[in-house]
C-alpha cells in the first residue's frame, strides 16, 4: 500500500466486524489468522514484514491482537487502527506467548478456531495443542477468504487503479519490444513503467515470454533477444494497495501466420463468451463449458484446466490471493455474485500455436465487464 496513507479505517472495521459476527456464529472464543491476505485484509497491514511469523488474533468480544517481530511496531503502529501489537524476539516461544494470551482473553478451555490452510500456522499448531489441552481447536480456514470474495467499493475502486497501471505495462512492452531486444530490457521498462505509476510490487513479476518458452506457465524474461518470427506473451498485472488486476496479450515478432491468426480469432471469441457467461447467479461450471464450447469445433484445447479465477488481494508469491485458486473450471459450483473479480483466462493451443489472451474482469449485476482496456487482437511487431 502507500506506505504513508492507509486505507480507510472505516473499511478495516467493516472487515473487523464481519469476521467477529462469523466467530460469534460459529460459538469461537478466539480465531487466529496467520496469512498475509488475511491479515492485511482485516488490518490494512501491507509491507514486506511477513517472511517471518504473523500471528493474528481476534476475540468476538475484544480487541484484536497482532503477533510479529518487535522490530515492526513502527510500522504496525502506523498503518493499522484498533489493533494491539505484542512483538516476540527470535529466541521467543511464540505459541506460548500466545497462548497466554488466548486463555486470558478466554480460559483453557477456549474454542479456538485457527487458519490452518497458511504456510505460516505450521510453526504454532502443534504447539498450541500441547499448551491447551482443555481447549477445543478447530480450523478457521475460510472465515476472512469467504468474506474477501465479494469486493466492497473501495475494493474495486483500487482494482481499477491496478487495471489501469496494467494497461500501461501492456503497452510500454508492447513499444519496447521488436527484433533482437532481449527480454530482460522489456521486462525493465515494464517495471519502469509500473513504479512510476504508482504501481506496488505485484505478487507475480511479469511473466515476459518468447519462443519455445511460450508454454512454461510461472516462468519469466530471460536474457536472450526476441527473434523473428517468434512468438511473445506479456502477462502481468498492476497493483494497487495489494489489489491485483492481472491481464495477458500476445503476439509475434514480424508476421504470425495464417494458423495463428485464426487460433487468435477463436480464443478471442471464447474469451467474449466467457466474459458473457460470467454473470450473477451463474456457477463457476456453467461459465466454463460456455466457454469450452467455443473450442471444441475448432479442434482447439485449453493449456489450463480452467478459463479463469478469482483475484484481489495478494501477496508474492502469487496474485491469486493467498491459499487456494478458487478457479472457473468444469466441476466447480461456485456461484457468481454481484462485485466478484476474475482474471478471465483463454489460453489455448492447435498443437502447432498457442494464443493467450486475458483480462481483469468485475462482475456487476447485468453482468461481468472488462476493466483492462488493451485492445485484444494479435500484436505483430
Amino acid at each position: 500500500m502507500n506506505q504513508y496513507v492507509t486505507s480507510p479505517s472505516l473499511e478495516h472495521e467493516r472487515r473487523l466486524n464481519a469476521v467477529k459476527q462469523v466467530c460469534r456464529d460459529r460459538k469461537i472464543d478466539v480465531a487466529i489468522f496467520t496469512s498475509p491476505e488475511n491479515i492485511c485484509y482485516i488490518t490494512g497491514l501491507d509491507y514486506e514484514g511477513y517472511f517471518a511469523l504473523h500471528a493474528l488474533l481476534v476475540s468476538p468480544n475484544g480487541k484484536s491482537i497482532l503477533f510479529a517481530r518487535y522490530i515492526e511496531a513502527p510500522t504496525v503502529v502506523r498503518q493499522t487502527s484498533g489493533v494491539e501489537f505484542a512483538g516476540y524476539t527470535d529466541a521467543d516461544d511464540v505459541a506460548a506467548l500466545i497462548t497466554a494470551k488466548i486463555v486470558s482473553l478466554a480460559g483453557e478451555g477456549a474454542r479456538v478456531g485457527l487458519q490452518r490452510n497458511s504456510a505460516s500456522t505450521v510453526r504454532i499448531d502443534a504447539p498450541l495443542k500441547s499448551y491447551l489441552p482443555k481447549a477445543d481447536i478447530i480450523d478457521a480456514s475460510g472465515i476472512v477468504e469467504s468474506l474477501r470474495e465479494v469486493k466492497s467499493p473501495f475494493e474495486i475502486e483500487q482494482i481499477k487503479r491496478a487495471a489501469e497501471i496494467s494497461d500501461l505495462m501492456v503497452s510500454t512492452g508492447l513499444r519496447e519490444a521488436g527484433k533482437g531486444v532481449a527480454e530482460n530490457i522489456v521486462a525493465a521498462e515494464i517495471y519502469r513503467a509500473m513504479i512510476a505509476a504508482g504501481g506496488e510490487c505485484p505478487g507475480f513479476p511479469p511473466f515476459v515470454r518468447s519462443g519455445d518458452r511460450i508454454p512454461e506457465p510461472h516462468t519469466s524474461w530471460t536474457d536472450q533477444p526476441l527473434k523473428d518470427g517468434a512468438p511473445l506473451l506479456l502477462e502481468l498485472s498492476g497493483c494497487v494497495n495489494r489489489y491485483h488486476a492481472p491481464m495477458a496479450r500476445y503476439g509475434y515478432i514480424g508476421s504470425a501466420s495464417a494458423a495463428a491468426k485464426r487460433l487468435s480469432e477463436v480464443s478471442h471469441q471464447a474469451h467474449l463468451v466467457g466474459l458473457a457467461a460470467l454473470k450473477p447467479g451463474s456457477l463457476a461450471r456453467d461459465v466454463y463449458s460456455a466457454w469450452k464450447a467455443c473450442l471444441d469445433p475448432a479442434n482447439v484445447k485449453p493449456r489450463a484446466p480452467h478459463c479463469g479465477y478469482m483475484v484481489g488481494l495478494s501477496f508474492p508469491p502469487t496474485w491469486t490471493g493467498g491459499p487456494g485458486v478458487q478457479s472457473l473450471h468444469e466441476t466447480s459450483s461456485m456461484e457468481i455474485r454481484e462485485s466478484m473479480v476474475f482474471h478471465l483466462l483463454t489460453w489455448v493451443t492447435d498443437g502447432q500455436n498457442d494464443h493467450f489472451l486475458s483480462d481483469c474482469v468485475v462482475v456487476e449485476k447485468a453482468g461481468a465487464v472488462f476493466l483492462t482496456k488493451t485492445p485484444r487482437e494479435l500484436f505483430e511487431i
